[in-house]
């Protein structure tokens, strides 16, 4: 596929094809199924360094006030404690993150730290200095394909137009060597590589079943997702999930709600080359989710 590059201005019928940088070492949103089923799967109460993984866990920055960027709480999704994103950028990746069948859990604001340093000075009320304090902006844990062992992997968040200067590529290079020593991955993501197509269609999706248990639904939502996948795609969104809702005896509320669990399993796949909409076409992938199970 020809790619041009956006921040370039093109004359009227000339669009030079530019290749963009291929990037190096494992980029989470490239992870391929077998994606494991929530009962395959137990987080730790805490990672190896005493973090705390899933709801009881707090970010280390959680009470910073950006001065330049946009702060949002993002609720959680498959668990239920509340995400803090600081920037418009944070808050794209996170909910890509959120819903993304290989994704377990994911930690914002991660301290690099001397925890008894750390603790020492939460005990004394007062706060560490920030040479000795690093943060990542977000920890994945993942589950590795081949046997389902839990896998970290370090990312850092940038905003659109992000030239590094030297202090920031040091900062970059630090991030970078502090996570291969615990054996873990880094990448660094801009925010919009998750376009505003993407980013609507997956707000949509987050939506849906919103304040449900979704590890509830992951059975009832592979067997939804066979009907999809056989029944005709023709007309809306609406439409297609109407006519499956009556094929399998659901309500279309419901049927909207297993259509999202499916997604967020990797069951159905959503081409976000398009906005996903109710009056919509339905356009899906279909190379969907197969796991172990299959």
């Amino acid at each position: 596929m020809e790619w041009n590059d956006p921040n370039f201005e093109y004359d009227e019928g000339v669009q030079p094809i530019v290749t963009p940088e291929q990037k190096k070492g494992f980029h989470i949103f490239d992870l391929k199924p077998p994606y494991p089923a929530p009962s395959q799967i137990l987080l730790p109460s805490h990672d190896a360094f005493g973090w705390p993984h899933g709801n009881e866990y707090t970010p280390l920055l959680k009470a910073r006030t950006p001065s330049m960027s946009t702060r949002a709480v993002m609720p959680g999704f498959k668990l239920d404690r509340l995400h803090q994103a600081l920037s418009m950028a944070e808050l794209r990746v996170m909910t890509k993150l959120a819903l993304h069948p290989g994704v377990l859990d994911f930690r914002e604001q991660y301290g690099i730290v001397d925890r008894k340093a750390f603790w020492r000075a939460e005990a004394a009320k007062t706060r560490m200095q920030r040479s000795k304090l690093m943060t990542i902006d977000v920890i994945v844990t993942y589950a590795n394909p081949l046997d389902f062992s839990l896998k970290y992997h370090g990312i850092s968040i940038k905003a659109r137009g992000y030239t590094p200067t030297e202090q920031e590529l040091r900062r970059e290079a630090r991030e970078r060597d502090a996570m291969a020593e615990r054996g873990w991955t880094w990448e660094l993501i801009i925010g919009d590589e998750v376009s505003i197509v993407e980013f609507g269609n997956l707000r949509l999706i987050y939506g849906l079943s919103a304040h449900r248990n979704i590890a509830s639904l992951y059975g009832a939502a592979e067997q939804f997702s066979k009907v999809v996948i056989r029944c005709s795609n023709r007309g809306s969104l609406d439409a297609v999930l109407l006519r499956v809702a009556r094929n399998t005896g659901i309500s279309l509320d419901d049927a909207y709600v297993r259509f999202s669990a499916a997604v967020t399993y990797g069951f159905l796949k959503v081409d976000h080359r398009y906005d996903l909409r109710p009056a919509n076409r339905l356009e899906l992938i279909r190379d969907s989710r197969r796991t172990n199970q299959d």
